[in-house]
């Protein structure tokens, strides 16, 4: 039976324990006011409200997502069922098989899950660094644990047993010098420079790219 692993919630993962500044104030927009310049230049300074410069800004996942993406996730995904209903029923051979939810056969034309969403994105945050929790998936397992390339999702396992999430929930990563991932279900925190910039493949085709600065666990609690 083929399920639906992907949910608003894992476009939310690890928010809550992210460490993005607030809101100075509850009546001011989203977008936070800039630092004012002390005693570095105006060039210098950081446009973030309590990040200094130098330092990665903190996001999460909900950040990389322009405004409309969730609803056009969810009427992309409404309409493939309906579809999907439709061939069902259409194929059923049996007045038995004339059901809601008639289970699909095993590597079927059926059994597959495409990605939902688009490669929409945020322009504000193309060329900043960031710092985001999440979870690396491998393009491959032969690398004695250490990647010089891979994908950064907002959910364990993402890509692997699952639908992909949209392409503006998946991040491609890319280092010149390859990065240690000693176990892919820990969590863990990606800081680097991120950019505009797709990457299309068989896991799950990306609509950012972070040039990787360091990745470390998450601090999980014991």
């Amino acid at each position: 039976m083929m399920k639906l692993f992907f949910s608003v919630s894992a476009l939310l993962l690890l928010s809550a324990c992210s460490d993005s500044p607030q809101n100075p104030s509850s009546e001011v927009s989203d977008t936070a006011p800039p630092v004012a310049p002390s005693e570095t230049s105006q060039e210098e300074s950081s446009p973030y409200w309590g990040v200094e410069p130098g330092e990665p800004l903190p996001i999460v996942w909900s950040d990389l997502l322009p405004e409309g993406a969730l609803d056009e996730y969810f009427r992309q995904q409404e309409e493939f069922y309906e579809r999907l209903e439709m061939r069902l029923q259409a194929e059923a051979t049996r007045l038995s098989d004339l059901t809601a939810g008639a289970e699909i056969e095993e590597g079927s034309d059926l059994d597959y899950m495409p990605q939902f969403g688009t490669f929409d994105t945020v322009e504000d945050i193309d060329g900043t660094l960031i710092r985001i929790p999440g979870y690396v998936v491998p393009f491959t397992f032969e690398t004695d644990d250490r990647y010089t390339e891979f994908l950064f999702v907002p959910s364990q396992g993402a890509c692997i047993h699952t639908p992909p999430p949209p392409p503006n929930q998946v991040i491609y990563v890319r280092s010149e010098d390859a990065a240690r991932v000693e176990d892919i279900w820990a969590p863990y925190y990606l800081e680097g420079v991120i950019s505009i910039e797709r990457n299309e493949n068989d896991l799950g085709n990306a609509a950012y790219t972070v040039d990787l600065s360091s990745l470390e666990l998450f601090p999980v609690p014991r």
